[in-house]
């Protein structure tokens, strides 16, 4: 990558865009963009993408047209735990640790450790991962697909 005129990172255009987009912004806002995209070794570009993604599936979350666990309360621990994520993990959703995800799912009637069984490891695969290092168990939450879109593990419903 290198920097234009404009002070702006460019990078190679391979991707395969049906609509481009123009708009302004002011400059220090894209001089601190463009300190994110260098600290996250992507582009400029590639960045507002996956910022216009992730807030187009927020619009999208509420939609019956995606792929949600079939049963109710699944459906209602995945969005608590989609709703309080806040580690974005490129490429791959939202993550929390174990234990944030216990204290926003247990309730009377699930003690928090029931929490795994009950709610968590149902969700796998298709909705969360459960990985860990060597300080933490993580939770990631993956965001919500299109129905026509999905390839679950789980033979998720794909548009015909």
């Amino acid at each position: 990558m290198h920097r234009m005129d404009g002070g702006g990172l460019m990078g190679r255009m391979d991707h395969n865009p049906t609509q481009r987009v123009s708009f302004g912004c002011p400059e220090d806002d894209l001089d601190i963009l463009d300190e994110i995209a260098e600290d996250e070794d992507t582009s400029r570009s590639a960045l507002l993408r996956e910022l216009v993604a992730e807030r187009v599936a927020e619009r999208r979350d509420t939609s019956d047209d995606l792929f949600m666990p079939e049963d109710e309360e699944l459906r209602n621990a995945y969005r608590t735990l989609l709703d309080v994520a806040d580690e974005r993990i490129r490429g791959a959703g939202l993550r929390l640790t174990v234990e944030e995800a216990k204290n926003a799912l247990y309730d009377n009637r699930t003690p928090k450790d029931a929490v795994m069984s009950k709610y968590i490891r149902p969700l796998k695969p298709d909705f969360v991962q459960i990985d860990s290092d060597m300080s933490n168990v993580w939770v990631t939450v993956r965001p919500p697909t299109p129905i026509h879109s999905t390839t679950g593990a789980t033979g998720a419903p794909a548009d015909d």
